[in-house]
């Protein structure tokens, strides 16, 4: 079989994004959350993707996205290869052209994801020399309408970069760059919006919402050290839900590292239940 990989820009266009969805209706182990499917077609995403076609039928084997959404030079990665032709070097020219990219773009890192149910993916990207980082959970909750009791006043944000950034560096320990890149891009990009949330007249806590077809994420989200215990992160994920329902979203989902074992506490007596698990590799 004759493979052509060529490297495309994001954002899609509408006929490729119809052989990557049937390429995807292939697998039994769902990758489109991974791949960033839903993502493919938005101008604001910076990153690329990676085809692959059997030369003699023109048909999408292989594909590979690549995103850097901070526009840091950190870029996350996964792929997916037709489970019939698996096994023939597909999925290594993908990452080889992959490679190239990076390079080209001068990336600083990059990180693999892979779905906990594929061993097989686990075990090809520990043959191609890269190594397991860490996991995260993806949670979900239905999208309801609460009374909210909280002292916890829910804004959006405005001009409060200051603050933000501070409880930015205190809940993750992040650095100016990083924190700077996190409010341009949930600041500047259509689809997502930048909200505070404060205390007695304090800016305590940060996250973002982000509109995905039938459902809403919530990612960033950041609570000061200082502000640690008083109800802020809960009072956060109960105006999430309502948010959800009112803008008429069926559930609302957010990522989290399976150590964070404080925050998934917090989640899950908030109703978050885990849906999935995402292994994440480094380059050894």
């Amino acid at each position: 079989m004759d493979i052509l990989i060529m490297t495309v820009s994001i954002p899609l266009d509408s006929d490729t994004m119809q052989e990557v969805k049937e390429l995807l209706q292939e697998d039994k182990v769902n990758y489109a959350s991974l791949l960033s499917v839903d993502e493919l077609t938005d101008s604001h995403i910076k990153g690329f993707c990676v085809l692959a076609y059997d030369d003699e039928s023109d048909k999408l084997v292989g594909v590979l996205t690549s995103i850097d959404r901070l526009e840091t030079g950190d870029f996350e990665w996964s792929a997916v290869v037709s489970p019939s032709i698996r096994r023939e070097g597909i999925g290594t020219g993908l990452v080889a052209e992959l490679d190239r990219n990076l390079a080209l773009r001068e990336a600083t890192y990059d990180l693999a994801l892979v779905p906990e149910d594929s061993q097989e993916a686990q075990e090809w990207l520990e043959k191609i020399g890269y190594v397991y980082d860490f996991t995260e959970r993806t949670m979900m909750a239905k999208a309801v309408e609460t009374e909210v009791q909280s002292e916890v006043n829910i804004m959006p944000y405005t001009s409060e970069e200051p603050e933000v950034m501070e409880v930015l560096i205190s809940a993750f320990g992040d650095t100016l760059d990083e924190v700077s890149n996190f409010i341009a891009y949930n600041t500047q990009t259509p689809n997502r919006k930048l909200w505070i949330a404060s205390l007695e007249s304090k800016v305590v806590g940060t996250f973002a919402i982000v509109e995905d077809l039938d459902k809403l994420w919530i990612t960033g989200l950041g609570v000061h050290e200082q502000a640690s215990g008083k109800g802020v992160a809960t009072a956060i994920l109960e105006w999430a839900k309502n948010e959800a329902k009112h803008v008429g979203k069926a559930s609302i989902y957010l990522d989290v590292e399976i150590d964070n074992e404080k925050a998934l506490a917090v989640y899950q007596k908030a109703g978050f239940e885990t849906i999935r698990h995402t292994h994440y590799y480094q380059k050894g």
